[in-house]
């Protein structure tokens, strides 16, 4: 997709907001125990007069664009292509984080989570690691919280073997379920192909071997085994 730099630019029309996503980490996760996130820039972009939107990582090409002398190709970021409403994003943007969002810690109800927010602890484990000055501000209860973030954080580590083996447990039933579907779809088809043969005659069980084979059965082969040699040749011949 080109981009001119003409004055009539269509970008100026939109709405395009940066800000902060949380994106989970899974193998943190997994080694943590609890949720870990990491900070990640998006963008969202808005239409005048539409009710969608779009959201789009801060950092990943937008569109291609042309040198205006040698003529070469060069990606532009979406960071790049809305780089005044980027640059503002940046003065005010608070310092990434990576850890678990307050959201996602179950004693911290959603009017809690808005009190610590506004006072600049994002993740349960800045809220671990608070003291002094820092602690008093969090008014009566904040050590009681301190202390709760600490054991949340213990607790959801120790358990961490077991949530990752219960993991492998269910991955483990999963797989095991598939092969059972298939088992079972295959004793379907096992018998949909049976009942078939069964109602062919001798001569017509021989005929269908030497058409799948190229050679049709020697001497006299009992009916059941003509069905059994059908069967088996059945498959390559429908693959």
């Amino acid at each position: 997709m080109q981009y001119s730099n003409n004055r009539n630019n269509p970008d100026d029309t939109l709405v395009a907001t940066f800000k902060l996503h949380a994106i989970l980490n899974e193998g943190k996760t997994a080694e943590a125990g609890r949720p870990i996130c990491d900070d990640m820039e998006v963008v969202e972009i808005r239409a005048p007069g539409s009710r969608n939107s779009t959201i789009q990582p801060a950092h990943v090409r937008s569109h291609w664009t042309s040198d205006q002398y040698g003529g070469d190709q060069r990606e532009v970021t979406y960071a790049e292509r809305f780089a005044h409403q980027y640059r503002q994003f940046k003065e005010r943007a608070q310092q990434t984080k990576t850890g678990t969002p307050l959201e996602q810690v179950p004693f911290l109800t959603p009017a809690r989570c808005s009190e610590l927010r506004a006072l600049n602890v994002y993740i349960i484990e800045q809220l671990a690691a608070i003291d002094g000055q820092e602690l008093k501000n969090l008014g009566p209860g904040g050590r009681d919280l301190k202390n709760r973030a600490m054991e949340w954080i213990a607790e959801s580590k120790a358990n961490a073997p077991n949530l990752q083996l219960q993991a492998a447990l269910e991955a483990e039933r999963a797989k095991n379920q598939v092969l059972q579907d298939d088992l079972e779809a295959l004793k379907v088809r096992s018998t949909a192909a049976e009942n078939e043969f069964e109602a062919m005659t001798d001569d017509q069980l021989r005929k269908y071997i030497q058409n799948a084979t190229g050679h049709a059965p020697q001497g006299n082969v009992p009916t059941k085994m003509l069905i059994r040699m059908a069967m088996e040749v059945r498959p390559a011949r429908v693959a």
